[in-house]
């Protein structure tokens, strides 16, 4: 039978491995304890090295209560629990009270975890299932001041749904740079989607360099990336990173030395181009072969842009990114973007964007399978999906002179601001530049 004594608040403290940091409610537990007494006992271990001393394990809240109270002692057990039985009773009485933060609950599994506990030993003691325990100790291995700085932000919103997005990052570097840069929480599952998907491409391009070298392919010389706009090269063979690698390589045959480079999303396998005859170009010929080649600088730039929205909107489609809060709202903001964009619909635009490929290509079987998803999408998602075509397919801000077109490029930035609800954002800043007119690519109209 447990012995309670009455101890003198002065002799008790608070565990300082106790996980919970803060409290809620303690006034209103002070009146209660006035009112009607400590109706249950707190159960204390002594305090090492201090004979007089107790640390209280069960019951912290109510001491506090009790000293707001002006109570001189409370009702303890004593008990002799070891230090890794301590912790394992604090965690368990506090998550199950349901009120810890993020913060509290990934420093109580990481605590018992230092004291020797095992995800397996975590589980039984805690009641907790071992993918739950996991994902607490993934969420331990974050800078956690940089956690609980985004926690302590209420505008920021932060879930544990999100921090379980931003655990597909591999790399703990990486997560914490999200972590810090993020500006909400869909920032960060749109930051944490983002890295998988240059992970994925750097690792196709890990695979796809490996077989390219035993086919005695080299990294492209320094000023390939100077002259690759040039004409000075051509594009032997091109692979999508963000597919899967292919099992194998079969590359032409080719009289010139072959070598690889990595550009945005795609590896290509390139060559010196043949060399014709010589004659000095015309002063129209020099410029048109610079505009062309600035054209294609700036086009691969947005060709990045579009294809990281496309992506993004497929995880939006998939439920991979929350719902907005109000989709009345963001139907009017995609509205407003179509009626700027001059959206020219076709009758197959959605359906196709299950296919990705043109709707007179398709077999009747990709076709059936196409109208079935497109019938079942919300009129929202319907037309994120004529949103991003119409975007693609008007897709130039600038004219034939590569002047900057001021009324096409604030059009696909207001398409990309009604995303912004979703958690997008530009992965570099030569993307902006190119939409807002202020890229050094841009001929300047002369000065009048």
């Amino acid at each position: 039978m447990q012995t309670i004594q009455e101890i003198e608040l002065s002799k008790l403290e608070n565990h300082p491995q106790n996980v919970r940091k803060t409290y809620n409610d303690i006034d209103e537990l002070a009146d209660s304890i006035k009112a009607k007494g400590i109706l249950q006992n707190l159960t204390v271990v002594p305090k090492p090295g201090e004979p007089e001393k107790y640390l209280v394990v069960i019951g912290n809240r109510r001491l506090l209560a009790a000293k707001k109270a002006g109570l001189e002692a409370a009702p303890c057990y004593i008990s002799d629990m070891d230090e890794k039985e301590q912790a394992s009773v604090m965690l368990l009485e506090n998550i199950q009270r349901n009120d810890l933060t993020i913060y509290e609950q990934a420093q109580g599994f990481q605590m018992m975890l230092d004291l020797g506990e095992t995800e397996d030993t975590i589980s039984q003691k805690t009641g907790f299932s071992k993918t739950t325990v996991r994902h607490r100790l993934n969420i331990a291995k974050l800078n956690q001041k940089e956690l609980q700085k985004k926690e302590q932000d209420e505008s920021f919103q932060l879930s544990l749904k999100d921090l379980y997005e931003l655990e597909k990052v591999k790399d703990i570097k990486t997560r914490n740079k999200i972590l810090k840069e993020a500006s909400s929480s869909r920032d960060i599952v749109s930051r944490a989607q983002s890295a998988v998907a240059e992970a994925k491409r750097n690792e196709n391009a890990k695979i796809i360099i490996g077989m390219l070298k035993k086919l005695d392919v080299e990294v492209a010389p320094n000023e390939y990336e100077n002259e690759m706009w040039s004409g000075k090269w051509k594009t032997v063979q091109e692979f999508e990173l963000d597919k899967d690698a292919p099992k194998k390589i079969k590359l032409p045959d080719e009289t010139e030395k072959m070598y690889f480079y990595v550009h945005y999303r795609s590896l290509k396998v390139v060559r010196k181009a043949p060399k014709g005859e010589k004659r000095e170009l015309s002063k129209y010929e020099l410029e048109e072969k610079e505009r062309q080649k600035t054209k294609r600088q700036i086009k691969a730039i947005l060709k990045e842009s579009t294809a990281r929205r496309t992506e993004f909107i497929r995880n939006i489609i998939s439920g991979k990114v929350d719902p907005v809060k109000n989709e009345i709202h963001e139907i009017q903001k995609i509205w407003a973007a179509l009626a700027d964009l001059r959206a020219d619909v076709s009758s197959h635009t959605v359906q196709c964007f299950f296919v990705d490929k043109d709707w007179y290509n398709c077999t009747d079987e990709e076709k059936q399978g196409a109208q079935k998803k497109a019938a079942a999408l919300t009129t929202l998602h319907q037309m994120l999906i004529i949103l991003n075509d119409t975007m693609a397919r008007r897709n130039e801000p600038f004219n034939w002179k590569l002047e900057f077109d001021a009324g096409v490029g604030d059009a696909l930035k207001k398409g990309y601001e009604a995303l912004e609800p979703y958690g997008w954002f530009f992965e570099n800043e030569d993307e902006n530049k190119v939409l807002d007119g202020t890229h050094e690519l841009y001929k300047k109209e002369p000065e009048k």
